[in-house]
């Protein structure tokens, strides 16, 4: 290994090492500069240049930094433009003789070289001779920014207990390095010297009095398109400070949150996100159990919707919508003016590859202060509700602290899906009556520590490091890894008992009708002009075969107490006229895109004859109903 001299700036020698990994096969370690992911090869097919930094006065830490073999010559004045190496740290288990054992810092497993694959896998639980790794001198002389790298980097290893210290120091690296390396440090940092750096950005970062806020301030200005996480800073800070919304924007400025892939694809979003869930952990609620849900178009049954869960516990809601058509938002902000729900327009440019419910759940769990209040998350959407046991007197906090008290921060609760018990049209009565339980699913949905995750998927929250979390079922059960890469069909051995998830998935006929016609959340963006459209059509099937099946009505127990719910939002200013504009707009426009229905599915050949016969069957019915003369 290649081995150089430094002194601190309290005088203190140390020594740093530069060394190319060897293998157990004699291929060496190769971390890709651009997308970070490892793997082992031989010299010959070597691009670019991995090496492994260490440094004397901290034993078993070693920093890899690889570049494509040439390091550009130090220059102040354009600070590098906005080229970067890749690091990646490791934790080194000296094992004698030269070898040694290697994990990614902070993680219980050991890399271990797959013998002609070129693969790095990091999942090994004990060390064979396989497993180790020797160092040896790296191939050339050591450029000098990236002894001048070794040794600054030096300088924010000495700081680690010290949180403005190592703030300092990472500011005092090239401004293109200073987010890699601050992504480095969020792992290398112990939690109570991670939790005060944290807090050095929930400020006021335009206070240019302040030298702690103009230098986390630069630091964030240093990540690429970084404006939003700086935002996000300064909104915890307004909320800390006494502020509180009842309605919210998410504009086309958080727009980025929604599209596909965004979390494999962009280092700047992994990185906000990982530095606001670390904040937002830091904040304790002082309520229980919140709701957030994204809806379109879904006005109709809003306030049933909210009667039934705040009777089952549900403390507050987040409703995000965008694009509303149906005359909803009238009903939305009257009900956010009296503080019964918090209201996020959600609209934006919604390009295509966007997926309007990620964008949603994104900014609620890393950006929305508000919602941090609640211990408690709940992801449902406007044609699902939430039924808990009637041993828990169809309550869910009691069912949550339990699961709470057994170690889980996610519960996962399963689908029971509801059919049209043959209803043509759409009536004014509740959706627990009309409709009845005719299939148990294995999907689930989830509640789950609000503060803990920095967004969701429909069915499960997502983290921006560690995928394995203590997820169990309202019933107790332990996911057998808890790793959240594991679909969720392979969750759920059995129906949850406890408490379920009743999907009202198609209701009535025309119900069903305007549902499919206000467009698909499928990452294509968002459908201005509504019309009715082709959609799965083994759904089609379902509906037509299943229309006149019947069932259980298990929601049919809090009916009363759900109409009770809906007279006291009844009286809310404004709430019966707004309700009965939705229920106008929503007559007008149903018939138009019942008639368009019968159109499409009798011309269009992907879907069996007999279920196109079913369906243009339902039609003819469904107009004598809506028209009886």
């Amino acid at each position: 290994m290649t081995m150089i001299t430094r002194r601190l700036a309290d005088g203190e020698r140390f020594t740093v090492s530069f060394s190319r990994i060897r293998s157990h096969h004699e291929s060496y370690l190769d971390l890709h500069q651009r997308q970070g992911g490892l793997s082992h090869r031989f010299a010959s097919s070597l691009s670019g240049e991995t090496l492994l930094l260490t440094w004397s006065f901290l034993p078993g830490f070693g920093l890899l930094v690889a570049s494509d073999g040439t390091w550009p010559e130090p220059d102040p004045a354009d600070a590098h433009q906005s080229w970067c190496p890749s690091f990646m740290p490791l934790s080194i288990i000296d094992m004698q003789a030269g070898r040694h054992a290697l994990k990614p810092f902070g993680k219980p497993f050991f890399l271990t070289a797959e013998i002609d694959t070129g693969r790095i896998f990091q999942d090994r639980t004990t060390i064979s001779d396989w497993e180790l790794f020797e160092f040896e001198a790296s191939r050339k002389p050591v450029a000098q920014l990236l002894a001048d790298v070794a040794d600054q980097f030096g300088a924010i290893l000495h700081a680690r207990d010290d949180a403005r210290g190592v703030l300092a120091a990472l500011l005092a690296m090239p401004a293109p390095f200073q987010p890699a390396l601050l992504s480095v440090m969020l792992d290398v940092l112990q939690p109570r010297v991670l939790s005060a750096f944290i807090a050095l950005f929930v400020t006021d970062l335009h206070d240019g009095a302040d030298l702690g806020s103009r230098d986390a301030a630069r630091l964030l200005a240093a990540i690429p398109g970084g404006a939003w996480i700086m935002q996000g800073f300064e909104d915890l800070h307004a909320w800390r400070a006494g502020r509180r919304r009842s309605v919210a924007k998410a504009d086309s400025r958080y727009d980025f949150l929604g599209l596909v892939n965004i979390s494999e694809d962009d280092p700047a979003f992994r990185l906000g996100t990982r530095l606001l869930e670390e904040a937002r952990r830091g904040f304790e609620p002082c309520h229980g159990l919140a709701l957030l849900a994204t809806a379109r178009d879904e006005g109709l049954y809003l306030l049933e919707w909210i009667a039934h869960h705040r009777r089952i516990g549900v403390e507050q809601f987040f409703i995000y919508t965008n694009d509303l058509t149906d005359g909803s938002d009238d009903l939305l902000r009257c009900l956010a003016e009296a503080g019964e729900i918090v209201w996020i327009d959600n609209s934006g440019a919604s390009p295509a590859r966007i997926n309007m419910q990620d964008k949603a759940y994104y900014h609620a769990l890393s950006l929305l202060p508000e919602i941090l209040d609640y211990r408690w998350c709940l992801v449902v959407d406007l044609d699902e509700v939430v039924l808990p046991a009637a041993h828990a007197d169809y309550r869910l906090p009691p069912l949550l602290a339990a699961r709470e008290q057994e170690g889980a921060v996610a519960v996962a609760m399963s689908w029971r899906v509801f059919n049209s018990n043959g209803h043509l049209t759409w009536a004014p009565g509740l959706s627990a009556e009309r409709f009845v339980e005719t299939e148990r699913h294995p999907l689930i949905k989830t509640a789950f520590r609000t503060n803990l995750f920095s967004g969701s998927s429909a069915h499960h929250p997502m983290r921006s490091r560690d995928r394995s979390i203590a997820y169990m079922t309202v019933d107790g059960e332990a996911h057998k890894n808890g790793d959240l890469t594991d679909h969720d069909i392979n969750f759920i051995a059995r129906p949850t008992v406890n408490a379920m998830i009743c999907h009202y998935h198609v209701r009535s006929l025309e119900e069903y009708v305007w549902k499919f016609a206000r467009g698909e959340n499928d990452g294509n963006g968002v459908l201005t002009t509504k019309h009715f459209r082709y959609n799965n059509p083994g759904i089609f099937e379902l509906f037509t075969s299943r229309f006149e099946a019947g069932g259980p009505k298990p929601v049919l127990p809090l009916a009363e107490d759900i109409r009770c719910g809906i007279r006291r939002l009844s009286r809310l200013p404004g709430v019966v006229a707004a309700r009965e504009g939705i229920e106008r707009r929503f007559l007008e426009q149903s018939r138009e895109f019942v008639e368009q229905s019968a159109r499409i599915m009798s011309e269009d050949d992907r879907i069996a004859q007999e279920t196109r016969d079913a369906w243009c069957g339902l039609v003819a019915r469904w107009r004598d109903v809506r028209d009886p003369s």
